[in-house]
């Protein structure tokens, strides 16, 4: 019991410092699009996209094996498991829209690097998209640790 509940607490942090650096990019983009500099942002911007980076990485290489190799994900965590199977549900179902979340998520790196204005406007709706899969999942979590209120 105290190992999922521990679990779903890594979780549960993991995936808080993923919305943490989405909410800085997507913050920092939005007011770059709106022509105002943020410059205080600006110095977290660069570990915001490695945080992404890192993870979407990991993530493009679990989803491949599981979708399209159809090779189970041994060594990868329960929780993460989890997530990657409420994604793929998320994509059957049309619930995201987001090329770089649908089929391109090898390309994310270059997206979130890339100074074009399409480019952030893609860049904007492919993190709101992951923070609302983030957020499902944090719900799940919150609901393993402390059950239905």
């Amino acid at each position: 019991m105290m190992n999922s509940q521990w679990r779903a607490v890594q979780s549960f942090q993991d995936n808080q410092n993923l919305i943490s650096a989405i909410n800085t990019l997507s913050i920092y983009i939005k007011l770059a699009l709106a022509g105002h500099a943020d410059v205080k942002r600006a110095e977290e911007v660069p570990k915001a996209k490695e945080t992404l980076c890192t993870f979407l990485t990991e993530l493009n290489s679990q989803v491949h094996r599981f979708e399209v190799e159809k090779k189970s994900l041994l060594g990868v965590d329960t929780r993460r498991r989890q997530f990657i199977e409420h994604l793929i549900e998320a994509k059957n179902e049309l619930r995201i829209h987001s090329p770089f979340l649908q089929e391109k998520l090898s390309s994310v790196k270059n997206l979130l690097h890339s100074d074009t204005e399409t480019d952030k406007q893609e860049t904007l709706r492919m993190l709101e998209e992951l923070r609302m899969l983030l957020e499902e999942h944090i719900g799940s979590d919150v609901e393993q640790l402390f059950g239905n209120f």
